[in-house]
């Protein structure tokens, strides 16, 4: 999108009032109806359709720990009918509202995404969408649209006093696909740290891990992306003189490689070396970590095609991947385009 950014052609009025200034426009509510459309709702069914599935599985749990102990709950019993019912008919919205999504005529045509998934993910990215003062440097350059008053409360004081905003929203202030990674999580060195602040959308991170199981278990052309970027970390680990073996189900013996699923063992019964947990030894790699590694490498495609895809459709600058433009040097020349990843020439939905 061309045009002067927002700092050039809307600015603060200074030493006037509001009306003076003539910022009359829409209310907050107003707002939301107008500027945001349909693209509001995604946000709404998506948070419904999270709630739910958490309110289920949190009544699924409880009977389940009941039953170890033979007892039960009529009424959590009766709670999770209910809550099945209103679940399988929030997921059923956000399906049908998911489709009118700018970057539908893309991702409806990649198997494994299904409604529910796909749109877990793009309500949490939408959600991303926040206001800003007008003239602040935190607005992407050629957002350019009217200020929305919105009531603030300023200096500490009760009163909430109209203030011109401009609203940006999530896919807006993600303006590299880079960024929309570290928001989802999707780096190898985000991890949870005790005693910090959390870095990234934690549950964003959960759909999108559980959209990426998704587009394996559908076999598509994700999937076999997958497939040829795990064949190479075997071959580079192979190279390095590491040994892949299976995952431990219980503790590990770094010895023997075996893993001992005896409860509360603490020495290997093949050589008496002291067991350890699910800590890689020197020169090993489980293949859990492996799957990890390359399934990560797919979201991350997945997540950069999303971006490019969803921007090209509201009209907002997109770029290259980075080390295709500034590494071509080393050997990043391959740019693999969102539309070379469909699976169907159209929505399988249409046609039916």
């Amino acid at each position: 999108m061309k045009g002067k950014s927002v700092r050039e052609t809307v600015r603060p009025p200074e030493e006037a009032t509001l009306g003076e200034a003539g910022f009359e426009g829409p209310t907050i509510s107003e707002a939301f109806g107008a500027k945001l459309g349909k693209r509001s709702s995604f946000v709404v069914v998506a948070n419904a359709a999270i709630t739910l599935e958490g309110m289920r599985v949190g009544a699924q749990v409880r009977l389940k720990h009941l039953a170890r102990r033979g007892g039960t709950c009529e009424f959590t019993q009766k709670f999770l009918e209910r809550a099945l019912d209103f679940e399988a008919w929030a997921d059923e919205e956000l399906a049908r509202t998911i489709r009118t999504h700018p970057a539908a005529r893309w991702f409806t045509r990649i198997k494994g995404t299904g409604g529910e998934r796909i749109g877990k993910v793009v309500g949490h990215i939408e959600a991303f969408g926040t206001f800003y003062r007008v003239g602040d440097l935190m607005i992407p350059q050629g957002i350019v649209r009217e200020p929305i008053m919105v009531p603030l409360r300023t200096g500490g004081s009760e009163e909430e006093i109209p203030t011109p905003m401009i609203w940006v929203e999530g896919i807006e202030r993600l303006t590299t696909p880079s960024k929309l990674r570290k928001y989802a999580g999707l780096l190898p060195d985000q991890k949870r740290e005790a005693g910090h602040k959390l870095g990234f959308n934690a549950e964003l991170r959960t759909m999108y891990w559980r959209l990426g199981g998704g587009l394996i278990k559908a076999n598509g052309k994700y999937k076999g992306f997958y497939d040829h970027y795990r064949a190479r970390l075997e071959r580079r680990f192979a190279a390095e003189g590491k040994r892949i073996v299976p995952t431990p189900k219980g503790r590990f013996c770094s010895k023997c490689t075996i893993d001992v699923i005896v409860k509360a063992a603490l020495f290997c019964p093949t050589c008496g070396e002291k067991l350890g947990l699910k800590k890689e030894p020197e020169g090993v790699l489980f293949k859990g970590h492996v799957h990890a590694m390359a399934m990560r490498r797919m979201i991350q495609l997945f997540s950069d095609h999303l971006w490019v895809v969803w921007r090209e459709a509201l009209q907002l600058p997109v770029m290259l991947p980075y080390p295709i433009e500034h590494m071509a040097d080393q050997g990043h020349r391959t740019f693999i385009s969102p539309w070379d990843m469909v699976d169907y020439d159209e929505d399988p939905k249409r046609l039916r």
